[in-house]
């Protein structure tokens, strides 16, 4: 890239590139679209599997099919049943007999047949319709040839198998990782790229982890060419298969992508779909791979029946042998602990750009975005402001006298904590005339971190504070106090009943009344094992009284967080000089309140000109589906909770923080609402059976009728409206990038954008869509800045944290928040892989001198840049894109009550921390991992955090 190429200015590098005719050249697929009705002769079958084994959410088993032409075409093959358009497509011609006879397969065994007695001369109406479809070959090039002003149009599958023949390209040339170290990179059938040959180990050995690309086709605003996304991530391998959903596999032949498998079954019980094992034997095809897996799949259960005779025995149980996969490399679950740490870090990333624009050269046209101008809020935390003359002062003093401990450091940090004025000022603007925090606790080690929690955050000095059972220690006056309350028999572990009687035998006044907000901070503790042998046959979850409580604080109205106390195995916790964990449970106590200070405020100050950020209201509208688990009947339940950032009436008055839930359909001050959803069950099925569009479109229903109470609340004042385009846009399809430029009744839902029935007065004046999936937005990996004079060269930057906007072809764009996690750029962090790959790791140095030790690279994770996807939709004239777009970055870098960025705008997050705070919230490990503990097989462990609990 050379100057004259771009305008003067600070440019994003990223992983996407547009694909065009020529990134794709003379690339084929073959595909067959069926008609109507064939989709219905798929539905009749799809409902007699339903039927055979009753259950409404089973589907009809097409891996069959496609496992079987993946091995018998040398892979590439995809099956979409969807309705709309359903198709069948393949990198290689499918013999029109084959098909044939591999859904006749299929159907006969998925509804129960003996594979022996299936004949294969009378195959079924559907799969003679399958076999006489005409298969068309159609070239990719055909279908990126871009329109004026128009989004593409391509068909869904190409968006399916564009990557097929790009994947095999890339891996034509070895991947160069260092100056003198290549990689071989080897194509797999999901159409991305595996160094399958230079896998990564543990120090010990016997543990193993692959890089693993993948290349994904989207479409961004009002661009013209689909954009083709690469992303890297660690897959790490586990040593069982029975515990795994999905395998990669090495097929045998030469130039065959390694084959990516589901594995059917219960955990512990996981192998190979053993009717596509059978079709392909009554084909008499080599399936040499599956059946090394239902082999394996074999063994290892019976290992685990071995390990369970010998747990109940009492003796050592055996375990999994730490080897070489071979041939199969399962892929470990997640929320595992594994030896080899996760992320491949910046300068993987670099030279995965490299490698792409090196192999397709010119063909390769980058994504553009350029830097916005715009100031970021300083946060508390962020180094304080002083200017050069300044600065120069404090360092030749340092230099003068170099002892640190007398000078601190040159540029000091402010605190996180808000200050107790500000605190004030919010509860003052929700009505009330004094704010009570109430802290139960029931092991002294944790009263004692919250009380100095409180002295920090509060500048008090310790001394003589600590008071007796229910005394009041003002924090500020008469304005913020707290008492504390010992409560072991409503805090520990155990079941839920009388745990009413046992809060109200505390005597904590933990009603909000008499103009006095209150709120609850508790000590909490995961139930263990020796908690479930004192109340046998209940389980674990079951006992954890943190779920409990909290219900019940939500039917008080009171908002309510947890410090834990002690581990899982009864260690009291004993915090370091900074408690971290009390601190930031204070902070999200304060967040629980709806409390807004001053840092929000500032965040909401318009740049110098454009639309008036800081007087219209900004509304953050959280959805998510919750899947029924094993147990649970009815449809997928839809839990919607929102949250409005209100503006002051007066000029430098106090923003204030409304909460609203779909159990609790109405507008409340977020420290009522959050504990009034709390109280409420997850929203229940109807019984009613519904198709997935009306489900969708009862959930738009219900936002559109919270958006109409809101106007009625916020009594004239403007607002916007951000969502997850992620989770959203299934709800509204003038979120979806193929509608833009379009209008209500173009799409499929009855609902174009969230507020679009209301008249126009009470709309939104904006959407702001926001998208965070890593496989959906372009992945940073550097900057480039070009400068006017012709003779300087670009300056690279290896990170960025500011706001980009990318180049359309034509209409408004999106722009792009760049973020460097903490764990890669704070205090301390090594900014491991922002030099080198995990290829070259550096091992651990044990050694008696402490300044020569090292911890080992590979156990860590490494990290990445990640970014945000940020698109305003103007709803309303003289509505500016630019302004809502620096203001939503604007409010991800300053969050509520964190030194760190949020992924989501405040509005938005606020409206999630209310569904993840949820007491019926699922956080617990999948039960395969449970299972693989309790017998000491697997060396996992479910993920849980401090901040989780």
């Amino acid at each position: 890239m050379t100057q004259q190429d771009r305008e003067p200015g600070k440019y994003l590098n990223t992983l996407a590139f547009r694909c065009t005719p020529e990134l794709v050249g003379d690339a084929v697929v073959h595909v067959r679209h069926f008609d109507e009705a064939t989709w219905k002769l798929w539905d009749d079958f799809d409902r007699l599997c339903k039927k055979k084994f009753r259950n409404d959410s089973a589907q009809a088993p097409y891996s069959i099919a496609t496992t079987v032409l993946n091995m018998t075409s040398g892979g590439y093959v995809y099956f979409d049943p969807d309705r709309r358009a359903p198709f069948l497509a393949s990198l290689q011609p499918l013999d029109d007999k084959l098909l044939r006879r591999v859904f006749t397969l299929a159907y006969h065994l998925a509804l129960g047949q003996d594979v022996s007695t299936i004949d294969l001369t009378a195959p079924p109406e559907l799969a003679k319709r399958f076999a006489d479809t005409p298969e068309h070959t159609y070239s990719l090039a055909t279908y990126l040839q871009t329109m004026k002003n128009a989004q593409p149009t391509a068909p869904n599958w190409l968006y399916r198998t564009v990557a097929w023949q790009l994947s095999q390209q890339l891996a034509t040339e070895p991947w160069a990782i260092s100056d003198s170290r290549t990689v071989k990179l080897r194509p797999d059938t999901t159409g991305g790229l595996v160094a399958f040959d230079d896998p990564w180990t543990n120090e010990q050995g016997g543990r193993y982890a692959l890089s693993r690309t993948a290349l994904n086709l989207k479409t961004l605003p009002n661009v013209a060419n689909p954009v083709l996304l690469l992303t890297s991530r660690v897959t790490r391998i586990s040593s069982s298969l029975v515990f795994s959903n999905t395998a990669l596999a090495e097929q045998p032949g030469e130039n065959h992508p390694l084959l990516e498998v589901a594995l059917n079954g219960r955990g512990g019980a996981r192998t190979i779909n053993r009717l596509a094992l059978q079709a392909l034997g009554r084909l008499e095809m080599d399936y040499s791979v599956l059946r090394a897996i239902d082999e394996r799949s074999q063994a290892e259960q019976k290992l685990l029946a071995e390990a369970a005779k010998a747990k109940a025995e009492g003796k050592e149980p055996p375990r999994f042998p730490s080897e070489h996969p071979g041939q199969v490399w399962p892929i470990l679950p997640k929320n595992s602990s594994f030896p080899v740490g996760t992320g491949p870090g910046m300068q993987h990333l670099r030279f995965l750009h490299q490698h792409f624009t090196t192999v397709f050269d010119t063909d390769a046209v980058p994504l553009e975005a350029r830097e916005v101008r715009m100031s970021l809020p300083h946060r508390p935390t962020d180094p304080e402001n002083i200017s050069k003359t300044e600065y120069l002062l404090r360092k030749a003093e340092r230099e003068a006298h170099p002892e640190p401990k007398t000078l601190g450091p040159i540029r000091k940090r402010g605190t996180l904590f808000p200050t107790p004025e500000s605190i004030f000022a919010s509860v003052e603007a929700a009505g009330f005339k004094k704010l009570r925090i109430v802290c139960l606790w029931y092991q002294d080690d944790t009263r004692l971190r919250m009380l100095d929690t409180f002295c920090k955050s509060f500048d008090l000095n310790p001394e003589g504070l600590d008071r007796e059972n229910g005394q009041e220690l003002r924090l500020h006056g008469d304005q913020i106090v707290a008492e504390f309350h010992r409560a072991p028999d409503f805090l520990k572990p155990g079941p839920s009943g009388g745990r009413r009687d046992a809060l109200a035998a505390t005597g904590a006044p933990i009603r909000s009344q008499n103009g006095v907000l209150v709120a609850a901070w508790c000590e909490t503790e995961i139930p263990t094992s020796a908690v479930a042998e004192e109340f046998a046959g209940i389980s674990l979850d079951d006992l954890d009284a943190k779920p409990q409580t909290r219900n019940i604080f939500g039917d008080l109205g009171v908002p309510s967080q947890y410090l834990r106390g002690q581990d899982e195995k009864g260690v009291v916790f004993k915090p370091k000089a900074k408690d971290h964990p009390a601190e930031m449970a204070l902070l999200d106590l304060y967040r629980s309140l709806g409390i807004l200070d001053d840092r929000i405020a500032d965040a909401l100050q318009p740049e110098k000109a454009g639309y008036p950020v800081d007087r219209i209201a900004h509304v953050g509208i959280h959805v998510r589906q919750q899947n029924r688990r094993k147990g649970e009947f009815g449809q997928p339940k839809v839990v919607i909770t929102a949250s409005a950032l209100v503006p002051p009436q007066a000029t430098g008055g106090t923003w204030t923080m409304l909460g609203w839930s779909s159990t609790r359909p109405e507008w409340q001050p977020y420290h009522f609402a959050q504990p009034a959803f709390h109280a409420s069950a997850y929203p229940e099925g109807t019984g009613d059976k519904k198709t997935y569009r009306q489900r969708w479109d009862d959930a738009a229903e219900t936002v559109e009728r919270a958006l109409a109470d809101l106007t009625d609340e916020l009594d004239g004042t403007p607002y916007v409206v951000t969502v997850d385009e992620l989770a959203s846009r299934r709800m509204w399809d003038g979120l979806q990038n193929m509608r833009q430029g379009g209008s209500p009744g173009d799409g499929n839902s009855r609902y174009w954008l969230p507020g679009t029935t209301l008249s126009r007065d009470d709309r939104p004046q904006a959407v702001i869509r926001i998208n965070i999936d890593s496989e959906e937005v372009p992945q940073p990996v550097s900057t480039t800045r070009f400068v006017k004079a012709k003779d300087s060269e670009p300056v690279e930057q290896d990170t960025a944290t500011t706001l980009y906007q990318v180049t359309t072809d034509f209409g408004a764009p999106a722009w792009i928040l760049c973020n460097v996690p903490r764990a890669f750029d704070g205090d301390g962090a090594g900014r491991l892989g922002s030099k080198y790959t995990r290829w070259d790791a550096k091992a651990s140095v044990f050694s008696d001198k402490k300044e020569d030790r090292r911890k080992g690279e590979m156990p860590q994770n490494w990290y990445s840049m990640t970014a945000s996807e940020i698109y305003p939709l103007a709803c309303a004239a003289g509505v500016s894109e630019e302004a809502l777009a620096i203001t939503t970055a604007k409010l991800c870098h300053q969050s509520q009550f964190w030194d760190g960025r949020s992924r989501f705008p405040l509005p938005l997050h606020a409206a999630k921390q209310m569904d993840l705070d949820h007491p019926q919230y699922r956080r617990t490990a999948a039960p395969e991992e449970k299972l693989s503990l309790e017998l000491g097989i697997e060396d996992v462990t479910a993920e849980g955090t401090e901040e989780q609990r």
